[in-house]
């Protein structure tokens, strides 16, 4: 069982090198960038790793007025007019990723400081 295990791990082991390809999951590396914030609104940028998985990218504002909801299949987003909470700076956004299927791979939710 032990061997059978370890010629397992060799098999993936060589398949990743000879491909060159690693397999990450969607949205692991996610960052944000926040500029032109007056106090009311601002506009963030959002990028994500890229992943072969994952077709398309939903992209929202919970607590922007009224809520936003971009699509894209690409790897960044730019939200304009991002609000924030209610007597503050953080706004709530998220980045969920689907895949040919439209089956939800991975979904992050954000809390971004606008004053950043």
């Amino acid at each position: 069982m032990k061997s059978l295990a370890l010629l397992t791990l060799l098999v993936l082991t060589v398949g990743v090198i000879s491909t060159n390809q690693a397999f990450a999951e969607p949205l692991d590396n996610v960052r944000t960038s926040v500029s032109n914030y007056d106090g009311d609104s601002a506009t963030v940028k959002i990028t994500w790793n890229s992943d072969d998985s994952a077709k398309n990218y939903k992209v929202g504002c919970v607590s922007c007025t009224p809520n936003v909801v971009e699509f894209t299949t690409g790897i960044d987003m730019t939200l304009y007019s991002v609000t924030p909470f209610p007597n503050g700076s953080s706004a709530l956004l998220y980045v969920i990723s689907y895949d040919s299927q439209n089956n939800i791979i991975t979904a992050k939710q954000l809390i971004v400081n606008l004053n950043q």
